[in-house]
């Protein structure tokens, strides 16, 4: 399978705006993407032939600190279902993805400003906010972005959560990532009424 703007969950709705991303990431400067040395001429490699190539399932592809506290391939079959229904991942090149879509590899930070079209945050914003407030209508919106990727979206809707992890003695870092991974995993198999219930290593969850 070859990756193309139209593939995944989201891709039928959001093909043309991704299409816009897909020609501006080669003509931009691997400093405006936040690499150097060789994981920027990488970075100039996988940008400049996105349409095509190799994919991989997004659960696979996304490897940070957040996913390793998922731990997606350790889930029981009945969760991941779950997990690939429910979380929609914020993109700087795709918008809005799920856990199981096929992706390529690229770098593509919602932060990075692009040739030509800007800082990918504001790109994005007035193109996946409706879909995700359309979707609040509809079921409750758990929202754990980043600061960044919170940039990126508007929330509305008493359907709307934005969650905050907190700990007495730590402040953002790995540790907080890491253990975003584990709310979100635990959110799998919980309701947002048993928030109080949720503790991992010192850090407890708060509805902003």
């Amino acid at each position: 399978m070859a990756w193309g703007p139209a593939s995944g969950r989201f891709g039928r709705v959001l093909a043309g705006a991704r299409e816009p991303v897909i020609t501006a990431l080669p003509l931009t400067a691997p400093t405006a993407l936040k690499v150097r040395g060789a994981t920027a001429a990488h970075a100039q490699l996988i940008n400049a032939s996105l349409v095509g190539s190799p994919v991989i399932a997004a659960s696979d592809r996304y490897s940070g600190v957040v996913y390793q506290g998922l731990d997606f391939p350790t889930l029981e079959p009945a969760q991941q279902s779950v997990a690939q229904d429910s979380i929609v991942i914020v993109s700087g090149l795709l918008g809005l993805a799920g856990l199981a879509d096929p992706l390529p590899d690229y770098r593509a930070p919602m932060d990075a400003s692009l040739e030509g079209l800007g800082k990918l945050a504001a790109y994005w914003k007035p193109i996946i906010t409706p879909i995700l407030q359309n979707a609040a209508k509809r079921e409750a919106v758990i929202d754990l972005l980043t600061q960044v990727h919170r940039s990126a979206v508007e929330p509305a809707g008493e359907n709307w959560f934005t969650i905050d992890l907190v700990h007495s003695d730590a402040t953002g870092g790995h540790a907080a990532k890491f253990a975003k991974g584990q709310f979100a995993r635990w959110l799998l198999d919980h309701d947002l009424t048993e928030l109080r219930r949720w503790k991992f290593q010192g850090w407890t969850a708060k509805l902003r």
